[in-house]
């Protein structure tokens, strides 16, 4: 998944579980700033930040952060 393709599907899944991107980032445990660099590839995330990244788009890590 591309940084804009991950980013579109967390928008997505923020949209339909009718939360902000906000409240995302802190269900997460992560400031809204910090998911959005990770989120558009700005900023590489840690394993467990990852991991709850695509737990929250029910996706598997691998899937949302492919190796580069």
């Amino acid at each position: 998944m591309t940084p804009l393709e991950r980013r579109a599907a967390f928008k997505a899944a923020v949209t339909l579980r009718q939360i902000t991107m906000t409240q995302a980032a802190r269900d997460i445990g992560v400031s809204q700033n910090h998911l959005n660099l990770v989120l558009r590839g700005d900023r590489k995330g840690s394993a467990w930040l990852e991991e709850a990244i695509s737990a929250f788009l029910g996706r598997s890590r691998d899937d949302v952060f492919p190796v580069t």
